[in-house]
């Protein structure tokens, strides 16, 4: 047996290490089919401003990704996009949101979103936090 590590790992390495899991994975798994879901904007030059980015699998829909440029804040642009994710996520099935946000970042736009904090990630990376959320679709 040969063990590599490194620094700087080849996507291909990734992908087939994740393949194989997801292969092991899917296999105990009454649904199988994940997803992707994305929402983007634009503005009138064509200039992306904003997205939401995730995948739904079964119940859930899990949220990887939301930004809006800071030039397009506060007109609820965010708000905008986290809700239209959900209604499609909706009319595919799905009955529960699940996201994370640093503690700098999105924690009481979520609340106010009606998200419900489930696990705190203390001292992340060192002296901050990540917020774990889920939230029931109605």
């Amino acid at each position: 047996m040969n063990f590599t590590m490194t620094n700087n790992p080849e996507e291909q390495d990734i992908l087939e290490i994740r393949n194989h899991l997801l292969e092991i994975n899917l296999s105990h798994l009454e649904c199988k089919i994940v997803t992707p879901i994305a929402i983007f904007v634009t503005d009138e030059s064509g200039s992306r401003i904003g997205g939401i980015t995730g995948e739904t699998h079964g119940n859930w829909l899990e949220i990887d990704f939301l930004w809006v440029n800071e030039k397009a804040r506060g007109v609820r642009l965010g708000t905008k996009l986290v809700k239209d994710v959900e209604a499609e996520a909706k009319k595919r099935g799905c009955i529960y949101v699940f996201l994370n946000t640093f503690s700098f970042q999105a924690k009481d736009f979520y609340i106010k979103l009606g998200y419900k904090e489930v696990f705190t990630l203390e001292q992340y990376p060192v002296t901050g936090k990540r917020h774990y959320f889920v939230k029931t679709l109605a």
